[in-house]
């Protein structure tokens, strides 16, 4: 956590949007407005995905074209960097949200849920 709130590293594709990739697929139901809400709870929001150059550009167009809020794409936040006194490779988060996770992608209402669950286990 840093100042209290929860770092969370959500995947691009299959997890934001549809998975299609070289393509860009559809907005999955309920992930803007959920990652909406997570922001304006004070979450920091880092977009974690395997797109690089001009696919990592489709992806933030995605995002801005639809409104989803977030702190960074495919970097770690500054005050981490700082606080472990290196950048490494691998995205430093309290939750990761991927499609590819065992047991597979809750629905975004549930994923919102679990993490209000994991912030009350941190109080």
């Amino acid at each position: 956590m840093v100042n209290g709130k929860l770092v969370l590293a959500i995947d691009f594709d299959g997890t934001i949007a549809e998975l299609s990739f070289p393509q860009v697929g559809a907005l999955r139901k309920g992930a803007a407005k959920h990652i909406r809400k997570l922001h304006d709870d004070g979450h920091y929001i880092i977009i974690n995905t395997c797109r690089s150059g001009k696919f990592e550009g489709m992806a933030h167009d995605f995002m801005q074209d639809h409104g989803i809020p977030y702190h960074y794409m495919n970097s770690n936040l500054p005050e981490l960097i700082v606080e472990y006194g290196q950048d490494c490779r691998k995205i430093s988060a309290d939750i990761y949200i991927d499609d590819k996770c065992i047991g597979g992608l809750p629905s975004w209402e549930q994923i919102y849920q679990i993490i209000q669950e994991r912030l009350e286990e941190h109080e």
